[in-house]
This record gives structure tokens, sequence and C-alpha cells, in this order.
């Protein structure tokens, strides 16, 4: 036996008897009509007590749909207008021992005025400890849920409008997030995500599929988001049974996180929500401090409001009994920082979680919040940017320089492409990246820095291969005089193809359907591919051919043969114009 199999077994040999100095009593013990109590904080920093009394005990083969149905009352359960979101994780006890953690609220058509929840019990909770060292539910054919005229149990993600005739509805305690640091525009793209497909970008067709849209916080189950103050209220408690605790995934000039209850203590471990977090099983998160303000009661579904405090250690194990963290270890993060100059001057500096769901929009959402807080308005404008990339995993320190431009909001073009890199890097096919910082220098102009390309032209009509071609490109900057650039570009001679175009463009272009995927060998080749995406203050003139595929499909397919390109510092190129160039044997 394994030493985390032989610890986990004798954890459930002691689920009865004493755990780590806590007294325990085993689901198979517990009997409808028994009388508990629970711990929890509904404001500042005192420990409140409710009642908590059997209904019926769920025992089913494994151990995800085991519960103890309780009903909950007394002064702290009116006082926070029933079971509250970040309640999750509130110790529940009968004759004085640990029997779980309050992790669902439930309700049923016949009866809403009584709170009803479902306690995980502690022994499935008991196997997360060990770990930090390495739909729908039958009713039991008799018991008191029967008598109550109860015949199923749904397990749902959040309250529904309508319960079912003879249907007990329960949903998780989902831990209520706390956010500072964000605009209300900035929050709102936190908790809906966004699209990363701003523009047509290179990087977009090295993602998988899936990846178009960064998901935000709704998306991933959280549905009580608030903005809160940083800090602030009364000290936090020391880990204790029913003292809150937090779980961060930000943490600095940009707070997001969490907020539960501590079940179970064990010196340095700790062990918390009675139900999963982001459900990742080993995981990465920061484990805080946390200052309960007030319960608020509220119609759907009342939530502790409070805020994050200073840093304890770190989430390892989330789980779906719960989660389970650490005092004594904090998880590798990921630090940003963000620096904007130019129009206006502004820093933000954050540590995120290393979390490849959420790092990239949590980057984005910082950058985003560190341009609006600097220009204080939201507009148009022209963004040049620098960006650095480390990680422990990473082959070299990776940097590169941008220029971007938007007509109406500009602040979500500065972190764009720099958010793109992370998550091409978090999903790459070769190595954990390990990422460890990222460093943004944006400086901002409220005017439009670009160049138009207007015309192209070439020496001849037509040509053979082997020839050179003699081209000039018409630009103008924006308001500005038309200026030109001359150039050449030679046409291979083994080039068997009915034409050539000739395309004079800005910036990057998409993969065309003549050529085939880029193919990596390793972490490395991802790099250099990045780095050499033509930038968008970058002029090119390309050569293309006509693949012989072509006359299977019935149109053009075409692919790159040579190209030249000049750069304009600190100017978007933009525009495209090409030419049909025959080709004479």
């Amino acid at each position: 036996m394994s030493r985390a199999l032989g610890l986990v077994a004798a954890l459930l040999a002691l689920a009865s008897g004493p755990v780590f100095g806590v007294e325990t009593i085993s689901l198979k013990e517990i009997r409808p009509g028994m009388v508990g109590y629970g711990l929890t904080v509904v404001r500042g920093t005192e420990i409140s007590r409710f009642e908590v009394e059997v209904v019926d005990v769920l025992d089913e083969p494994g151990e995800r749909n085991d519960f103890i149905v309780v009903r909950v009352f007394g002064e702290a359960i009116e006082r926070s207008g029933g079971i509250a979101a970040g309640m999750s994780g509130s110790p529940v006890y009968f004759e004085g021992r640990l029997a779980g953690a309050l992790s669902r609220a439930a309700a049923w058509s016949l009866d809403r005025t009584k709170p009803l929840g479902l306690v995980t019990p502690i022994e499935a909770m008991l196997k997360i400890l060990a770990e930090l060292d390495t739909g729908e539910i039958p009713t039991p054919k008799e018991g008191n849920l029967r008598a109550l005229g109860i015949e199923r149990i749904q397990l749902v993600a959040v309250p529904p409008e309508e319960i079912p005739e003879g249907t007990l509805v329960a949903w998780p305690l989902t831990a209520p997030l706390m956010v500072s640091g964000l605009s209300s525009r900035t929050l709102a793209l936190l908790r809906e995500g966004t699209d990363l497909r701003l523009q047509a970008h290179p990087l977009l067709e090295l993602l998988p599929a899936f990846r178009g849209k960064l998901l935000g916080l709704r998306d991933l189950g959280f549905t009580h988001i608030h903005a809160a103050p940083a800090g602030g209220g009364s000290a936090p408690l020391e880990f204790a049974p029913g003292a809150p605790v937090g779980v961060a995934l930000a943490l600095g000039d940009l707070t997001v996180g969490a907020l539960g209850t501590v079940t179970l203590v064990d010196g340095p471990k700790l062990l918390a929500f009675g139900h999963p977090f982001l459900f990742t099983g080993s995981s990465r998160y920061f484990l805080t401090g946390a200052t309960v303000f007030d319960t608020v009661a509220a119609y759907d579904i009342s939530y502790k409001f409070g805020s994050l405090a200073e840093l304890r250690g770190g989430v390892f194990v989330d789980r779906w009994a719960g989660i389970g963290g650490r005092t004594d270890r904090v998880p590798l993060a990921l630090d940003v920082a963000v620096d904007v100059r130019g129009e206006a001057q502004g820093k933000l500096a954050a540590k995120l979680v290393d979390e490849p769901r959420l790092t990239p929009l949590l980057f984005y959402v910082a950058g985003v919040a560190a341009v609006d807080s600097a220009l204080d308005r939201i507009g148009p404008g022209t963004v040049e940017v620098e960006y650095t990339i480390s990680g422990r995993g990473l082959p070299r320190t990776f940097t590169r320089k941008n220029v971007f431009l938007s007509t109406q909001d500009v602040a979500l073009y500065a972190p764009w492409e720099a958010a793109l890199v992370l998550d091409v890097l978090a999903y790459n096919e070769f190595r954990d990246p390990g990422l460890a910082s990222v460093r943004l220098v944006a400086k901002v102009d409220p005017t439009f820095k670009a160049v138009e390309i207007l015309d192209l032209a070439t020496d001849r009509k037509s040509y053979r291969p082997g020839d050179t071609v003699e081209f000039t490109v018409l630009v103008r900057r924006w308001r500005g005089d038309v200026q030109s650039f001359e150039g050449s570009i030679r046409i291979p001679t083994e080039l068997r193809s009915p034409y050539v175009e000739l395309r004079a463009y800005g910036g990057p272009r998409l993969r065309e359907r003549g050529e085939p995927p880029k193919i990596f060998e390793s972490l490395a080749d991802v790099l250099d591919y990045i780095e050499g995406i033509p930038t968008y203050d970058t002029l090119t003139v390309e050569l293309f051919g006509i693949h012989p595929i072509s006359e299977l499909v019935g149109e053009a397919w075409l692919f790159g043969v040579d190209s030249v390109s000049t750069k304009f510092p600190g100017e978007v190129v933009y525009g495209k114009v090409s030419l049909i160039l025959p080709l004479e044997e």
C-alpha cells in the first residue's frame, strides 16, 4: 500500500474518533432527529453559532452523492436571511463531534420558509488532507424525506426559478467572489470574458479551437461577483473552524478571490468549502485571510460581503468534497507589472495564479484596467507596446514590440497581443512554460499615428520566371502627404504558376489556403515563430504563387514565395493592394 493510500485508510479508520485532535462522527452514526450546531462568521470577527437538525441521511454507493440533509435555524441564520453564499465550509457538529461542512443550500416545493441544507460528510473531506501530503440522486426508500413528500433530490448549479413537486433541489453555496481594483467595465470583462479576435492575427491560428474566447468567471460557475474594497475592516481572524478564509486568483493592485469558511485545521493544513472551487483537482491558488463586513440578505441568494486579506499560503487541492490548503507553502505565481506612459502615466502590479484557463484573462483585464485608470477616459488613440515574458519552463526570455490603433477604444489593444502570447504558451504542446513574469510598457498617444497603403505599381505588365519585379508603393500618413516606397522582388526560376500575385499590406497576415500549417518541434520553435510575425508598423510587399491544387478545387489557393518589408516605427500601417501579374513561358 502506498504512503498516500495508507494515510487515507488511517484517516477513514479514525473517522468516528479523534482526528488531529478533533473528534469526528461518521456518516453511519448520523440519525434523523439529531440536533447539533454549526460555526460561521456573519459579520466582523465573531464566530457565530447556528443550530442544526438532521432531516435525513443520503448514504449512496461511493461518496460523491453522500450528504446529511439538515434544517438550520437560529439568530445567525435569521440575520443572514437563510443559508448564505460564503457559508460553505462551515463546520457542523453532532454530539460535539465534527460531522462535515455545510456545502449546499436546498429548497422544496411545499416549504421554502425553513432553510434546508446539505452537509458534506467529513470522511470525504479527510481524503483531501492526505492529498495535501502527496445530477439526480435517489432518496432512501424510507425516512423523513419521504415523510415530507420528497421523492427525489436534484443537485443543480444555481437555484432554479421553479421547484418541481416532490423534489428537493440543492445547489452549492458558491463562494462569493470579491474583486477590487477594477472599474465597472473591467469587472464586466472579468465576469463575462472577452473575445481575443479583436482583429486577424496569426497567433489565433495557434490556439486550440475552443480558445477563441477567454472564458469569464461566470462561465466557470461564479454567479456572485461583487466589487469590494481592498482590505479594510477588522483584522482577519486566524484560521479556525468557522473562521472566514479566502481563495485568491489575483493579489495586489488587482484582487480577485472567493470567500468561504474553514472546516478543519491540522497544523499547517486546512479544509474548507465542502464543495469544489474550480474543480481542478491539483491546484495552485493563493490562500489568504479574509474579513466579513456583513452578510447581505437577498431574495435569490444571501451572501457574505467582505474582502481578502494577506497571503497566508496556498490551496493545492480542489476536489468535489472541498478544498485543501497549506499555510507553510506559497504557490508559484505570475508577477505582472503594467507601466502606462505617454498621454498619461500609471502603474499596476499584481500576482496572478498560474492556471491556463484564467491567467490570460486575468492579465488582459489587468492591462485594460491599468490603461483605463491612467487615461481616465475611454476612446481612440495609438499605443506603442513593449512586453517581456519570462518563465521557468521557457527556453529564453521573450520580448516583443508592437503598435496598435483603435478608433474607438485603445485600452483594449494595449494588453491584447501579450494576452494572446500567454494563451499560446499556456496551451503549447511541448511543456509547461512555468510562467513567472510579464512586464508591459504601453505608451499611449491620443492621436492616430497611421500609414495608409494607397496604390501598388510595377515596371511591367507581365514577367517570366527568374525576372525581377520593380515596384512602387504609394502611402499616405494620417492626414499627411503622399509618399512612395520603391523596391524589387525576384520571381524564382523554378516557379510553375500561370500567374503570380503581388500584394502590399500592413502588419501580419493569416495563412493562405495553399500554405501548409506551421509545424513546430519545440517550444523554442514557437517563440521563434512569434518573434518573426510582422508587427503592425510593418509594410510588406509579398509575391504569391498559385498552388497546383487550384485547378482541382476551382479556386486560387495561394502560397507565399518571397517578400520584402519596411518599418514605419510607431505608426500602424493599414490597407491592402494586390496586382495579378501573368507569367509567360
